[in-house]
């Protein structure tokens, strides 16, 4: 029973994790991607083709109520988001189980106003993108093109981040 509970310990400690050093993993050449659909919390779909009519690249994190790395991460891209407002998109996608009942209530306690999220309950866009660990952020150019992955938390912030960025605009 002990070594039951040992496994089940590490599986979960390694669904989420934050390193200060991770750096975003630049893919060379970019890796295409399918178009997909994104759900909002309401049930509606939206198009990904239509996020990227508007802007020059596309952050997408893959995030969760439950993963403390994901929360720590969330105000930096809301405020790297509003440095590149003209250039960056920002889609912030749940991987929680239950979305409509603990979403509501972490927003509501982490006072996040204006926070559009979408979800993925049953993991089949996390699936499709090969995401592993939360959070994950994806950065995604015209075409649908990765350019580069970062896995696990980051400071957003940070200015060779910020630089990183400037550079794929």
């Amino acid at each position: 029973m002990k070594y039951f509970v040992l496994v089940i310990f590490l599986v979960i400690s390694n669904l989420s994790y934050s390193y200060e050093n991770n750096q975003p993993l630049l893919k060379n050449p970019a890796k295409k991607i399918n178009f997909f659909n994104l759900e909002t919390l309401d049930g509606k779909t939206i198009e990904i083709a239509d996020k990227l009519k508007k802007k020059k690249i596309i952050l997408i994190n893959f995030w969760a109520t439950w993963c403390s790395p994901c929360i720590k991460e969330i105000p930096d891209l809301i405020e790297l988001k509003k440095k590149f407002e003209k250039d960056i998109e920002l889609i912030f996608v749940s991987v929680d189980a239950n979305p409509a009942k603990v979403i509501p209530t972490f927003l509501k306690k982490n006072k996040f106003e204006n926070f559009q999220t979408f979800i993925d309950k049953k993991l089949i866009l996390t699936k499709k993108l090969e995401v592993k660990v939360m959070p994950t952020t994806l950065i995604i150019k015209n075409g649908l093109f990765e350019l580069s992955r970062v896995e696990g938390y980051i400071n957003w912030q940070d200015e060779g981040i910020i630089n990183e960025i400037k550079s794929l605009l």
